[in-house]
């Protein structure tokens, strides 16, 4: 049966950062499961690596962050893959570290190179790689931990935010974990892992019962392959679906999910098809559940509108949305959903805007069209920015402003600036 033109829309706008009419209109001959398989496919991705820029400390540490931010942004706005980018942005924010004390926009980049390749893939293959990048070594100081002088950062993190959640392990499992963990560092330049033989722990350690000597990555093994294998499902499970749906899923939906990921080996492509086939997922919660991140409104601001991050500087503008890219305030990421809604935020999105229409009024003749009624006009706008199930109050409100102005040019700007404010083009 063919998939609808709401669901696939609203697929491409969850799975990505929206799609244009003419990607909608190719999928929607699909029944909806081959659909979402289109949608996951990324054989045919491009290397996430094109057009990379040189990040090796010699121009200093801004104006490779601005690189760095510029090169992600359109990167995922141009993306035929976009789940990978979206699924590296969920990485992100749950086996995240920060350039604030990384220091080096390169090993940041290495780190989303990682996410991008790995994301959806089984998440042990993810975890493993990430626990011994520079970028999670230094943020999480196990690059500092060492036998007699263990440092329990990263074995409480790996835990309580990457894997288990509060209440899943003991304390006894954290320090025994740190001591497994010992060693586990960098060579002294700080840009490659070194295990260090000298400076690991190799007498016997009890983690979760179980007494032999353990060493880090076999931690990491038996949280996900062991008796805890259920929790750490329904863990990534509810953050998933949290992260592609809406929050506070009923505990049956979170349950059906966890036993086909656990079932799948925690292969996050089995994961996200079964969030996607879920009946939920195209529910009316689901469509109204999510607001856009600032990383999320601007990419999808770039893609509707063909600008690229030299017009939208995510460097300056998404710090006054509440998100700086690259560099998460804590461990726990950033807050979801709700989060974004605030009056800080909403200004925020309105500078970005308005360098985006300034741009787009000056090179473009976007929305160019003097003899145009209202209705047209505003039918226009909301196209551009894909908006397709625009409320009735939004529509009014969009005509009431071009019908109270009578310069055609301000009219154009005013629809460039306040269709990608309305309710509608934040929710994701």
């Amino acid at each position: 049966m063919p998939s609808s033109f709401a669901d696939v829309d609203h697929l491409l706008r969850r799975a990505g950062f929206g799609g244009h009419t003419s990607e909608i209109s190719a999928l929607m001959p699909l029944d909806w499961p081959d659909a979402v398989d289109q949608v996951l496919d990324v054989s045919q991705a491009s290397p996430p690596n094109e057009g990379a820029p040189v990040l090796d400390g010699s121009r200093g540490g801004w104006p490779e962050y601005i690189d760095l931010a510029q090169f992600w942004m359109n990167r995922a706005a141009s993306s035929q893959t976009p789940i990978q980018e979206r699924m590296a942005l969920f990485w992100h924010g749950h086996l995240c570290s920060a350039l604030a004390k990384v220091r080096k926009a390169s090993l940041m980049y290495e780190q989303n190179l990682l996410f991008v390749n790995a994301g959806l893939g089984r998440f042990e293959d993810l975890l493993q790689q990430v626990s011994i990048q520079p970028a999670m070594l230094l943020y999480l100081d196990n690059n500092s931990n060492v036998a007699g002088s263990p440092n329990e950062n990263f074995a409480r993190e790996l835990m309580e935010l990457f894997t288990l959640g509060v209440g899943n392990y003991s304390e006894e499992d954290v320090r025994e974990s740190a001591r497994a963990w010992t060693g586990h560092g960098l060579r002294e330049n700080g840009e490659s892992y070194l295990f260090r033989p000298e400076e690991h722990d190799d007498g016997l350690k009890t983690f979760m019962g179980v007494t032999q000597n353990w060493d880090g990555p076999d931690i990491i093994s038996h949280i996900l392959s062991g008796p805890k294998r259920p929790q750490v499902a329904r863990f990534l499970s509810r953050k998933i679906w949290e992260f592609f749906a809406y929050a506070d899923p009923d505990p049956g939906l979170v349950e059906d999910l966890a036993v086909l990921y656990s079932a799948s080996d925690l292969d996050m492509t089995a994961l996200l098809r079964a969030v996607f086939l879920r009946p939920e997922f195209r529910s009316p919660r689901c469509r109204q559940g999510l607001v856009r991140s600032p990383i999320d409104f601007i990419v999808a601001l770039m893609r509707r509108t063909g600008v690229d991050s030299s017009v939208t500087h995510p460097e300056w503008n998404l710090e006054p949305m509440g998100q700086r890219v690259f560099d998460p305030p804590s461990v726990a990421g950033w807050d979801q959903n709700k989060g974004w809604v605030t009056p800080s935020n909403v200004w925020g999105k309105r500078s970005c805007v308005s360098a985006v229409r300034w741009h787009l009024l000056k090179n473009t003749d976007i929305l160019e069209n003097d003899g145009a009624t209202a209705q047209e006009a505003v039918d226009s706008a909301l196209s551009l920015f894909g908006i397709y199930d625009a409320s009735g109050a939004t529509r009014a409100n969009l005509r009431n402003f071009y019908d109270g102005e009578p310069q055609a040019w301000a009219r154009r700007a005013g629809l460039l600036l306040l269709t990608p404010l309305t309710a509608e083009f934040q929710l994701a």
